[in-house]
């Protein structure tokens, strides 16, 4: 019988042992009388001897006592007995479907478990994928821009003008294609954790300053206004100069990509409140749709690609990989922007990464050692839900 049956089962045997209460009250008048009378029998077998009864009137008393009970109440005890088979049917009802209940939960987890090693599996198979097409693409790709470079030199001997504007159209594509290799290499290499962390003392303001050189030329190209405002404190910081660089050059770039007239514009700032430092590149460009905020840090997204009017090239990678550094030196990163207005990208930097690594071990520690508390428990949340009560209160008060 299966688990439903059984419950329905036991549903109808309940509603007989309702009906078995009801006349057990009905009853218990006509017992009481059936009772009252046998005592009164053994009370007055022998009147006049004065003597107790014998054991043979007794038990004759009592048996013709019986008799009058059953035949009287035999609704009673048939209606009972099933009353008790329905009890036990329930019983074995929720021993049945808690066993299927604790058998389907661990199903479920088994097939849980199956699907994260399965997702884990493809992910690690299309790191290595993307980092082996990156090797293969970047060896004979880097031989064409070689090549292209000593034939615009003069290397080989003079050459024609139109054929010089060939080749600087054949160089400026390959180099396109060798940078989205290269984010390709690096993203799969960050994703693999393949890229160590390699921390030391360095000064924010001198590393965003190294980029001023060529992010000026790009937007002079552009007709753009970049502006630099920078503190004269060198802003110094515990972190990885190679990521950190990496982070700021990956948001100008961009910057520049998305904006077609207007300006830039780079602040660094410190937050002594939270022992950190800001890196903050802001434009007044193309802007992202607010239902595209929540994903452009994910690989591969583009916000404006969907238009091949904003297209702008790329793979959607640059974001990822500013996600991916900041996560392994401890940063963050924030975006404010309005479609058609421009962007705000916000990068914090701890001043210490070993001390902010420690502040999130230790935080981890305490919240596996103390997890949160039940609503119910909560100080705020209880306070909060005894408001609301005590307005719904008032509320029904007043109405009333």
């Amino acid at each position: 019988m299966s688990s439903r049956n059984v419950i329905l089962a036991a549903i109808v045997f309940a509603g007989l042992a309702a009906g078995t209460t009801l006349l057990a009250n009905e009853s218990y008048s006509s017992l009481k009388s059936v009772i009252q009378a046998a005592q009164h029998r053994e009370a007055t077998v022998h009147p006049r001897q004065g003597t107790k009864p014998s054991r043979e009137d007794l038990v004759s008393s009592r048996i013709d006592s019986l008799t009058t009970l059953l035949a009287s109440n035999r609704e009673l005890i048939v209606y009972g007995s099933i009353a008790s088979f329905g009890i036990l049917m329930m019983g074995l009802a929720i021993s049945n479907v808690s066993s299927n209940s604790k058998n389907k939960t661990a199903e479920q987890l088994e097939l849980l478990k199956q699907e994260k090693e399965r997702a884990e599996n493809l992910a690690k198979l299309k790191s290595e994928f993307l980092n082996q097409v990156s090797h293969e693409l970047r060896t004979p790709l880097a031989v064409i821009i070689g090549y292209i470079e000593c034939i615009t030199d003069g290397l080989y001997g003079e050459i024609e003008t139109k054929h010089q504007e060939i080749l600087q159209v054949v160089a400026k594509q390959s180099t396109h294609l060798k940078n989205m290799i290269d984010q390709i290499l690096i993203y799969s290499r960050l994703e693999a954790g393949k890229q160590p962390v390699r921390i030391e003392d360095l000064h924010l303001v001198k590393i965003v300053s190294e980029l001023r050189e060529t992010f000026e030329f790009l937007c002079r190209q552009k007709g753009i206004d970049l502006h630099w405002d920078l503190p004269r404190d060198p802003t110094p910081i515990r972190s990885d100069a190679v990521r950190v660089k990496e982070v700021v050059s990956n948001l100008l770039q961009n910057a520049v990509k998305y904006t077609d007239h207007g300006s830039i514009t780079v602040r660094v700032t410190s937050l002594p409140s939270t022992d950190s430092a800001v890196v903050e590149v802001k434009d007044t460009g193309m802007g992202i749709s607010e239902h595209h905020l929540a994903s452009i840090f994910e690989p591969f997204m583009q916000a404006h690609k969907t238009s091949s009017e904003n297209s702008r090239g790329g793979i959607g990678l640059g974001l990822s990989i500013v996600k991916k550094h900041l996560e392994q030196v401890k940063g963050t990163i924030t975006v404010e922007s309005e479609l058609g207005k421009g962007s705000t990208f916000r990068v914090v930097l701890p001043r210490n990464y070993e001390k902010q690594k420690s502040r999130t071990s230790q935080l981890l520690g305490l919240l596996r050692r103390h997890p949160s508390p039940s609503r119910a428990d909560h100080p705020i949340l209880k306070s909060n839900a005894e408001t609301r009560e005590q307005k719904s209160a008032n509320t029904s008060h007043a109405i009333g």
